[in-house]
């Protein structure tokens, strides 16, 4: 276990706490760009009593048929939702999606 790592947007500071070792560098890739995008002003979307992503802005498509397993984690939820109550972190980047949420507060795309 780490320290959590933080983001903060005033300042443009963040603080990272990664593991040394290299196969955790695809985890450590997802929370380097989950804190950076804290900089820029994209919010946390799980809940933080029980980290589970919230549907629908921490779902990386909200509107799939049917809504569980999705495929990809919402980079700023940091878990792909295989249920209602299960969920597991992915596994590298190319299993993390930019949700519409995010997307609106980083300043991607349209207001």
């Amino acid at each position: 276990m780490l320290p959590h790592s933080l983001g903060l947007q005033r300042g443009l500071t963040g603080v990272v706490h990664l593991f040394a070792a290299r196969s955790q560098s695809a985890q450590n890739a997802i929370v380097t760009a989950h804190e950076l995008l804290h900089t820029f002003g994209a919010t946390d979307k799980y809940a933080p009593d029980s980290d589970a992503p919230l549907y629908p802005q921490g779902f990386a498509e909200p509107e799939r048929v049917p809504r569980y397993p999705q495929r990809y984690a919402e980079i700023m939820a940091g878990r792909v939702p295989l249920a209602s109550d299960r969920q597991e972190m992915p596994e590298d980047l190319a299993q993390v999606r930019v949700g519409t949420a995010t997307a609106r507060e980083i300043g991607w795309g349209r207001p």
